[in-house]
């Protein structure tokens, strides 16, 4: 019956010590994760051991788990902060994803928890919320490591279009991390080119 219960209602249930309540979120989230995760690594071990770990510091944090948007989003987010993390752990080693070493690289000195990478990605989810919505759909996109020959077949637009976008979305989202991290701005525009300039 608790299969039917929304994710908010379990984690109130986790919170106060409610195993069954985990099982279901893990067995509501696992596939999900680790398909995520390996498509990052493409490594059907490390991807595992990545999602793992990500449950098991959901329940030793249970009592002062505090998510401000979704649990689905919480946990992808704490995916894509779990593969940078092995990639930082194997520093130059591997070399199977470079853009993900790449970003490893700008994030060494300035974004250290996941708690930063999610307030990072909260800033930058919100302020392409407010733009036209063909930018958003290219942001997404590109988000998700589509090329711009994919992303352009994708949504019926020319190559140079894509790019016209990716720059317009760029200059923006440069502007509002400017604003909100002037003492990282620097670090975080150059991530933020690494991430849409791949």
């Amino acid at each position: 019956m608790m299969e039917k219960y929304s994710d908010e209602e379990l984690l109130a249930q986790i919170k106060d010590d409610g195993r069954f309540a985990f099982d279901i979120l893990f067995e509501r989230y696992w596939k999900k994760l680790y398909q995520t995760a390996f498509a990052r690594l493409n490594d059907d071990v490390i991807a595992q051991d990545v999602v793992q770990e990500i449950f098991i510091k959901t329940w030793q944090r249970r009592k002062s788990l505090n998510i401000h948007t979704s649990f689905e989003n919480y946990l992808l987010s704490a995916v894509r902060f779990g593969v940078i993390s092995h990639f930082r752990s194997q520093k130059a080693s591997e070399l199977q994803l470079q853009s993900a070493l790449e970003r490893i690289t700008l994030l060494e000195d300035s974004i250290d928890s996941l708690t930063d990478y999610l307030e990072l990605e909260n800033t930058l989810e919100e302020a392409v919320s407010c733009m036209p919505e063909m930018l958003k759909k290219v942001y997404q996109l590109r988000s998700e490591d589509l090329s711009i020959k994919a992303i352009a077949g994708r949504l019926g637009l020319a190559d140079q279009t894509v790019k016209n976008y990716i720059a317009e979305v760029s200059r923006r989202l440069r502007i509002v991390i400017a604003e909100k991290y002037p003492e990282k701005h620097l670090t975080y525009a150059a991530l933020l080119f690494v991430l849409l300039h791949k």
